[in-house]
């Protein structure tokens, strides 16, 4: 079995690549695999035989995930179970992972009011529990390249979300012993909060006890963007490097033997995964460990690929779910191509130039991952990486840790307090100076899932003839790699279609338009979070929605930024477009709002601010607009939107703004000849537009509605829809197909939505 366990990670993930695209498929490549290992006679008829089992298991064992769009009860009732996960808890909500009596996985909530009558420590894990609530829809991803929270948690056998909504009609009893061990790890951070500095127990709680949610928010960001994120969640370089603290306390300090230092560790190494928030990485590690103590008293020799495999299947076999974890694929593939490309470290002189290669590896081996995921990596991030890793092992945790060890000591606490603000400010500072000024991350989009066996074989012959010292061959491999992501990068350059998306960002406008080749992207209106008086200014659009899209579709530069008008739901996003993205102009009506027109320009320098009007006409990359309205000033915003037509493909397209029914007049009456295909409902649908004398002059075949769903105006109203059917014009709305995606070429166009 030496050096051979790793044929059952391969089959396992296999069947995971496989399992919803056809068992007819598996069957097959399952059959050639067993083909070749016959007749490679180094494998006995036992693992064979093993291997087949196993194959076949994993397949029917790895579930799909169910991602059914049903609409849940709305009204209360009681579900019965008991409380599975730890039970998380902040200033807003109680959150916890609760086991029905059927079996069935649920995430409860309960959002804490101010006046809370019930008693919330009753709520531990492993309690047995009578809860009364509803049950609530699971929001899915609406927009390309949004993030799926209905598939995430889909990925961790959650089937439905429940808030309780009665603390005094809901019961719990009992514990387990895993709520004890939560007790103390909260024990921990809440004295260390009351004695260092925020800023120390922020990176504490991180990198320590898994607790993310002190760091802020633009050093999250920066560790993103240099992917430097492995260092702020709790990994194998984390536990390597406490085990190493502990053993060398254990041995020179204690004064115990190797065999009592390695039990007392194998006990630690099973709680502490409990202690730093159970992350996959952190269990990978964990476990790994303890495999390697117990298998080394073994007469048994195993590889490290073999133990480090016995980790992945016990893991995938106690959770089945593990398999669709980010970090779990992150934590293993990059273990195993630093243990398989070991040998290219050999005869290495130099620790810089032995991490400069574990660095590159770690990068290509979770690469195609992290392009399909996030869109983008940072090249450079190779070099930080080498400076980075050894701060943080030489510095940063070990100091962390010897605040946990000083716990009681007040008067140390304070020393390494004071050690660790200056010294880890002045490197966040030094990285983000770095970040401010060094090219930024190379967008590529997402990664197509089709490419990931072409790109993990061309890394290996990389890595093969690397090894060899065939270094020619190497760098063939190794430009071929390159051209890869060049390719994916230019696949929009390349695209004889162009695309117009309009977003479902709820009650608000955004669209994105994409010319054929990528000549150009421009961006029509760009609404925010829609507060009551449309004032919010949140990110949480552009965050959420906006940024997640462009980037997917590889967009880093935009063309020209039309505004209709100045409402929030319209330019809300606006700001940080222009922060995070190069934009050439910025359009708008003569009679747009300058109060904002001038906060716009204190984001940015080299963007150029234009003026248009009934009349005009402007062309953008060869594409032209022709501006309808305004004619003059109007006191009401709306009736001051910018209106403009253009043709895409054989379709021409009118957009309105929000404009009212005065307005529509008015352009009927200048405009008598005006047309359209294509007709962006103004107002998302409200009574105060599309009027039956505007309708019967635009003559559109199709209709479309940015709407939010369940809104509180009732928009789009039944009067509007009316109106649209009569004149046998086809609406689609955002509420009801999520994103609405016109494909476009110079033949023909297609409107198609992005939910099924």
């Amino acid at each position: 079995m030496y050096q051979k366990l790793h044929w059952f990670v391969l089959l396992y993930v296999m069947s995971f690549v496989l399992k919803d695209v056809s068992a007819k498929w598996f069957m097959m490549i399952l059959a050639v695999i067993i083909l070749f290992l016959i007749y490679n006679h180094r494998f006995s008829k036992l693992f064979i035989t093993s291997l087949t089992a196993f194959g076949l298991f994993s397949f029917y064992q790895i579930p799909s995930l169910n991602l059914d769009d049903t609409e849940e009860q709305t009204s209360s009732t009681y579900v019965q179970g008991y409380i599975q996960s730890s039970v998380e808890q902040n200033s807003q909500f109680i959150r916890f992972t609760f086991q029905t009596s059927d079996d069935s996985i649920i995430q409860v909530y309960y959002f804490v009011e101010s006046d809370i009558s019930g008693n919330l420590s009753s709520f531990r894990t492993g309690a047995s529990c009578m809860l009364y609530g509803t049950f609530q829809n699971i929001p899915a991803a609406r927009n390309p390249g949004q993030f799926n929270y209905k598939e995430y948690l889909a990925s961790q056998g959650i089937e439905k979300q429940f808030v309780i909504e009665s603390i005094d009609k809901s019961r719990c009893e009992g514990q387990s012993p895993w709520q004890k061990i939560y007790d103390f790890r909260q024990q921990i951070l809440g004295h260390i909060e009351h004695h260092v500095s925020t800023f120390t127990y922020a990176w504490f709680a991180a990198l320590l006890f898994g607790e993310r949610e002190h760091l802020e928010d633009d050093v999250v960001n920066l560790f993103q963007n240099w992917n430097l994120s492995h260092l702020l969640a709790i990994s194998g370089l984390h536990v390597g490097l406490i085990l190493t603290i502990v053993y060398f306390i254990l041995l020179f300090v204690c004064r115990i033997t190797i065999e009592k230092a390695q039990v007392l560790i194998a006990c630690l190494l099973f709680f502490y995964p409990a202690m730093a928030g159970g992350a996959p990485s952190v269990w990978r590690a964990s476990l790994l460990a303890i495999v390697i103590i117990v298998l080394s008293k073994l007469p048994i020799r195993f590889a490290i690929t073999d133990m480090l495999s016995i980790v992945f299947i016990m893991m995938v076999l106690l959770d089945k779910f593990m398999i669709y974890s980010i970090a779990f694929q992150f934590s293993f593939i990059v273990t195993f191509g630093i243990i398989l490309s070991r040998k290219l470290l050999n005869g290495v002189e130099g620790n810089m130039w032995i991490a400069l290669r574990i660095s590159l590896m770690s990068m290509l081996t979770i690469l195609p991952i992290q392009l399909y995921h996030f869109y983008q990596f940072q090249p450079l991030s190779v070099f930080v990486n080498v400076i980075i890793i050894p701060y943080f092992t030489v510095a940063v945790l070990p100091i962390l840790f010897l605040i946990l060890l000083a716990s009681f000591m007040p008067v140390l606490l304070a020393i390494l307090d004071n050690i660790f603000v200056p010294l880890h400010k002045t490197a966040i500072t030094v990285l983000t100076v770095m970040d401010h000024w060094m090219p930024a991350p190379w967008l590529t989009g997402e990664f197509p899932i089709y490419l990931f066996l072409p790109f993990y074989l061309i890394l290996w012959l990389f890595l093969y003839y690397f090894e060899k010292q065939q270094f020619r061959k190497s760098l063939r491999f190794g430009s071929l790699l390159v051209m890869l992501l060049i390719i994916i990068s230019l696949k929009p350059h390349l695209d004889q279609h162009g695309y117009i998306t309009m977003l479902d960002i709820g009650q608000g406008d955004a669209i994105i338009v994409e010319l054929p080749y990528r000549k150009g992207v421009f961006i029509l209106d760009a609404g925010g979070k829609v507060s009551t008086d449309f004032s919010d200014n949140s990110s949480e659009t552009f965050d959420q929605v906006i940024d997640p899209f462009l980037k997917s579709k590889g967009i880093d530069k935009i063309d020209a930024i039309i505004l209709s008008h100045a409402d929030h739901d319209h330019i809300g996003s606006v700001p940080y477009i222009l922060a995070d993205y190069s934009v050439d102009y910025v359009i708008t009506s003569p009679y747009f709002d300058e109060k904002i027109i001038e906060q716009y320009k204190l984001i940015v320098t080299e963007t150029q601010f234009v003026t248009v009007k009934a009349g005009d006409m402007f062309d953008l990359k060869d594409q032209v607009f022709e501006v309808h309205y305004p004619v003059r000033n109007q006191s009401d915003r709306n009736e001051n939107s910018l209106v403009i037509s253009s043709s895409f493909g054989n379709d021409k397209w009118l957009f309105t703004g929000d404009l009212g029914e005065e307005g529509e007049t008015a352009i009927v009456n200048a405009y008598p000849e005006l047309k359209a295909d294509v007709l962006k409902v103004a107002h998302h649908g409200s009574n105060t537009s599309s009027s039956l004398s505007f309708l019967e002059a635009v003559e559109a075949d199709l209709a479309l509605i940015s709407v939010g769903k369940d809104n509180r105006y009732g928009h789009p109203h039944q009067e509007i829809l009316d109106n649209l059917e009569r004149y046998n014009i086809k609406v689609m709305r955002t509420d009801q197909s999520g994103a609405l995606i016109y494909k476009f070429s110079e033949e023909r166009g297609t409107v198609f939505p992005y939910l099924p």
